[in-house]
């Protein structure tokens, strides 16, 4: 491929020595959500600035990983497939969704996982096997029938729930959780109600809680799961299922669940329709808070023009059933940007800077927006020090353009030098 192929990146700033050795890896996609045409990227940027990889593809691509045998795993949800290539981006291996291939032949060595499609993320345990998310649907009577009116009537209501699957490496399910099972499927945060899921094939269905993020914790064998529409992370048990806790918004939780959510020691802000939870290796909880609304039914929305999105890091006592917020980047007047959806924050372990990609920043006639269908999509990638100061800045962005057009970028991942 030809650098002229990329879509545009434009370097701001690059302070190589104080940057984190190795490179960052991001796909970048035109349009909104799902892409806007047959494309996608698969870009890696070294140290000093460099592309180092840039790959594309004839559909929009999503997740990138690195896999414990330093390999990199990326998906393409829309098409239901993960690969995995080596550096230089040689294929080395393929999965395929079984629900996603039906009547269709599947991309030669493919290997089969019997779920119905794999939603937003590919994770993969240090053990090598997968960390996906997939989606099913049921059926509630008496669910809310409005997120804004409280004296709303209730009606019956398609939920579709979110599935998190550990796969062995030769597609087999090794074991299964269900979000519909694990937390309240009558709790609603603003986002509950959407028809995201009505474009991909489930009519008159409502997102309930939209899981774009499934991390681990070697700590205890646990999974950390990013309820974006929920706002709220969760932490399970691998081994049992037992729910553990709940990091959000304390409104609108009822018993048993309210028991779950973690107490704030200290003055923080809770996170609101995040991306990318984490585990960094001090063991604290980090994400990206996309910042939508910024508040919770029935009380009122912060203005889409004043929302700003950030990252963010907590500090969980699970034996006190506690949380502090112990650092966080973008709040400031000076650092705000408002990236409606997608998005990531990653620790890099040998600098301790923090990787944060506004993966989805939408504008309307240059007003920040949440509207990422009809306005203006860009993605910027930034890479602060501990201390909060800038040492690269990269926008993809080809609002320039004649006529300009979306970009966006799902996360960006590290892969250390070989």
């Amino acid at each position: 491929m030809n650098i002229s192929d990329l879509p545009n990146l434009r370097l701001v700033t690059c302070d190589a020595s104080r940057r984190e050795p190795g490179m960052m890896v991001f796909n970048v996609r035109p349009g909104g959500t799902d892409g806007g045409t047959a494309a996608g990227w698969i870009i890696g940027i070294d140290q000093q600035g460099e592309v180092a990889l840039d790959l594309k593809f004839e559909a929009p691509t999503q997740d990138v990983r690195l896999h414990p045998n330093g390999n990199i795993l990326f998906s393409q949800t829309g098409l239901g497939l993960i690969t995995e290539i080596d550096r230089i981006g040689k294929r080395l291996r393929q999965w395929h969704m079984a629900g996603k291939w039906r009547g269709k032949t599947p991309p030669e060595g493919s290997i089969e996982i019997d779920l119905i499609r794999n939603s937003h993320t590919v994770g993969v345990l240090p053990g090598g096997n997968l960390l996906l998310l997939s989606t099913e649907t049921r059926e509630y009577p008496d669910w809310p029938g409005s997120d804004t009116d409280p004296t709303a009537a209730t009606e019956t209501a398609t939920l579709v729930g979110d599935v998190v699957a550990e796969v062995a490496p030769d597609g087999h399910i090794e074991q299964s959780w269900r979000m519909l099972d694990l937390i309240d499927p009558y709790r609603i945060s603003y986002g509950s109600r959407r028809d995201h899921w009505a474009a991909r094939g489930i009519p008159d269905s409502f997102d309930w809680a939209h899981a774009n993020c499934a991390g681990y914790d070697a700590a205890d064998d646990s999974i950390l799961v990013s309820l974006r529409t929920q706002d709220c992370i969760v932490k399970f048990s691998r081994a049992t299922g037992e729910l553990k806790w709940i990091l959000g918004s304390p409104n609108n939780w009822r018993a048993p669940w309210a028991e779950k959510l973690l107490t704030p020691a200290g003055p923080l802000d809770w996170q609101y329709h995040q991306h990318d939870c984490s585990v960094t290796p001090a063991g604290t909880v980090l994400c990206f808070d996309n910042g939508n609304h910024r508040a919770t039914p029935f009380d009122p929305k912060m203005p889409e023009a004043d929302c700003y999105s950030r990252a963010v890091e907590f500090a969980v006592d699970q034996a006190a059933g506690t949380v502090r917020q112990v650092w966080s980047y973008g709040e400031t007047p000076g650092q705000r940007l408002f990236a409606c959806f997608q998005g990531g924050a990653t620790r890099l372990a040998e600098t301790g800077n923090t990787f944060i990609t506004y993966g989805g920043i939408a504008t309307l006639d240059g007003v920040p927006s949440g509207d990422n269908a009809h306005g203006l999509n860009r993605a910027r990638l930034i890479e602060v020090s501990p201390g909060g100061e800038v040492v690269f800045d990269l926008w993809v962005d080809s609002g320039d353009r004649d006529p300009p057009f979306s970009l966006s970028v799902f996360r960006a991942e590290h892969i250390p030098e070989a």
